[in-house]
């Protein structure tokens, strides 16, 4: 019948006229659990949702019983939802094909049926014939991580409904701090307002919401461009304390240059970032080039070209030779310290 993403879906939730089963799919766990839970809480009636709410382990579930549970009435109420966790249907077994078109094809129209899929992804490829069958009988429901003013409106409401102020700016600070995973956003948000009690700031954020390894990473190059090799050494000596691999840093430090190339590069050419954004995959993460083009107008051409020079150095000693990898990151970062304030390395 469908395949929806998140836009199409909430309209189609919004004329409550509900299909006989969805898959959920996609990289936001968060909103597969937000949408079951949408239509869950829409078609039962809260004093019977203990009745005619079931949710099921998909790991060692049989098919078979949840189409038995499919085949119970409601209590009191005029429609049951089912919600399968992570069953396994990519790839479909020539048994659980069989049952799942027979059972999908035969649900009484007082069940809804939901498969949520996080644990046990199903590919457009591989997992084609469970795609199809649901998109026959139901919905296919598709929904990737969110981005732009997407991610920020909720996470907005969301802090005004803790009693907190997060302006765009703010929200996108946040973004870039914790990543784009909106379940870990929604997390942080809450204690970063209940640490703020107000209007929020950079400072609120910055003293207690956990930041990922992209985001330290972030930091420790923006304080090189910006000559702080104090903060930068800081930043570094943290993520040796919590046990980061060097090569892990490494990797997420050879991103950050990369990105402040691309913008470099893309504003020198065409004035703006945009040929970069359509070139790789930068959705969900704009904002990452967006600050890269800022930082990179401090760093000449030849200073990124020797920059991305020392960077590969490193990653052939790490992968070549026996010096501490702590060393050879310390020994790193002098050398983009020295290349950014314009000194010959």
């Amino acid at each position: 019948m469908a395949v929806f993403d998140e836009k199409a879906l909430r309209a189609h939730l919004k004329e409550k006229s509900y299909l006989p089963c969805y898959l959920f799919v996609g990289e936001e766990e968060y909103l597969k659990r937000l949408y079951a839970g949408k239509i869950a809480d829409a078609a039962v009636q809260p004093a019977f949702s203990s009745f005619n709410v079931e949710h099921f382990d998909g790991k060692g579930l049989d098919l078979r019983d949840v189409f038995d549970h499919a085949a119970i009435l409601p209590m009191m109420d005029e429609k049951r939802v089912i919600v399968v966790d992570d069953y396994k249907l990519d790839p479909l077994s020539q048994r659980d094909e069989g049952l799942l078109q027979d059972g999908l094809a035969s649900l009484p129209d007082t069940t809804i049926l939901i498969f949520t899929q996080e644990l046990n992804p199903v590919s457009k490829k591989t997992g084609k014939k469970a795609r199809d069958l649901f998109s026959k009988y139901g919905a296919v429901c598709e929904l990737e991580k969110r981005s732009g003013q997407d991610l920020y409106r909720p996470l907005i409401a969301s802090a005004q409904k803790q009693g907190c102020a997060l302006s765009t700016a703010m929200a996108q600070y946040l973004v870039s701090c914790v990543g784009d995973d909106f379940n870990v956003l929604i997390q942080e948000l809450s204690k970063v307002c209940a640490y703020a009690q107000g209007e929020i700031t950079k400072a609120h954020i910055d003293a207690v919401a956990t930041k990922t390894l992209d985001a330290k990473v972030y930091a420790l190059s923006r304080a090189l461009l910006q000559h702080d090799f104090d903060k930068a050494y800081a930043v570094l000596d943290t993520l040796v304390q919590m046990r980061v691999e060097p090569y892990y840093i490494l990797g997420a430090l050879n991103g950050a240059y990369l990105d402040l190339y691309r913008a470099k590069t893309a504003v020198t050419c065409a004035g703006n970032i945009q040929p970069i954004l359509s070139a790789y995959s930068y959705k969900g993460r704009e904002f990452a080039l967006q600050n890269a083009a800022r930082d990179a107008a401090r760093l000449s051409m030849p200073q990124l070209r020797k920059s991305l020079e020392a960077l590969l150095d490193a990653d052939r000693k790490l992968k070549s030779t026996g010096e501490s990898g702590t060393l050879i990151m310390e020994q790193l970062l002098v050398r983009l310290s020295l290349i950014a304030n314009g000194e010959r390395v």
